[in-house]
């Protein structure tokens, strides 16, 4: 082949290697940008809980919305896999002492950093429902902890989940609160249900519960799905009805929701029921 040839080829080449090199770092200065936006701290009136039937309270709902789910059983930290990129969740023994009551607060129920930038991976849009009183035992119980284990080191956002913030397949946790919406309101005689329904269940089946894109869980129902003892079984072990994969499920159930008591559990399934009758009304209603 004629030198010039190759010299067009080489030309090439360093044309497309150049061409990557832009892109790749329009990518991360454009996803940057979007991580490190400062959002303003909203106020925060939380104070820690110290009464002890509050803090039992704390630990039960730490418990029951699956927070171990990322930052371990004993909340010393755990590594994370988010849109192909590692996350640390922090070691909570370590990081409660040295937050305020007020950082922690907007950590869980806003998802932002003390400096402001929001959280990759915090459950916001669902931890946003817990109401004052329960941030403050939730608050109150990480207090309690001793301190214990080690600091995980954070690792940078790699390239896959930057493509992905760009591209709105993945959003931050102050995000994807923005964008939350309320489970529907089925009546005040089922309104703990919802509650409860939205804290624990928000994160894998959305806000409003009716699952969607990114979510690994589906629109929550139990009509013509789950009796009332068939749902009590779902929620201790896992185990449902039919087939499908429900590992995630059935490890939830075990970490978390097994700790529920029996009370809770009834009332989240009056609250889908009910639920599932006013949707279902409504789309009767439709011409």
């Amino acid at each position: 082949m004629p030198g010039w040839k190759w010299a067009l080829i080489g030309l090439g080449s360093l044309a497309g290697v150049a061409a990557l090199a832009a892109a790749y770092g329009f990518v991360v200065w454009r996803s940057d940008a979007l991580l490190q936006a400062r959002h303003v701290p909203s106020p925060s009136a939380v104070r820690a809980a110290t009464v002890p039937q509050a803090t039992a309270r704390g630990g039960h709902l730490i418990v029951v919305t699956a927070c171990a789910g990322c930052h371990g059983e004993d909340l010393t930290g755990g590594m994370l896999t988010v849109a192909g990129s590692p996350v640390a969740a922090p070691n909570l023994t370590l990081a409660t002492p040295r937050l305020s009551d007020a950082a922690l607060d907007r950590a869980i129920r806003r998802g932002l950093k003390p400096d402001g930038t929001s959280e990759l991976a915090m459950p916001s849009r669902a931890y946003a429902g817990f109401t004052d009183d329960e941030a403050a035992a939730i608050i109150g119980h990480l207090r309690e902890l001793k301190p214990r284990g080690a600091a995980l080191a954070q690792s940078k956002p790699g390239l896959f989940l930057r493509i992905e913030l760009l591209l709105g397949l993945f959003r931050t946790a102050t995000d994807s609160l923005a964008v939350a919406r309320p489970p529907l309101d089925a009546g005040p005689q089922v309104a703990a249900g919802r509650h409860l329904a939205m804290i624990a269940c928000g994160q894998c089946h959305g806000s409003d519960l009716d699952g969607g894109q990114g979510l690994p869980g589906p629109g929550l129902s139990v009509d013509g799905y789950y009796s009332r003892a068939q749902f009590h079984t779902l929620m201790r072990t896992g185990e449902a009805v039919g087939d499908g994969d429900m590992a995630l499920m059935a490890h939830t159930a075990r970490m978390s929701f097994s700790h529920f008591s029996d009370a809770e559990i009834d009332a989240i399934y009056d609250y889908l029921d009910a639920r599932d009758r006013v949707q279902a009304s409504k789309a009767g209603a439709r011409p």
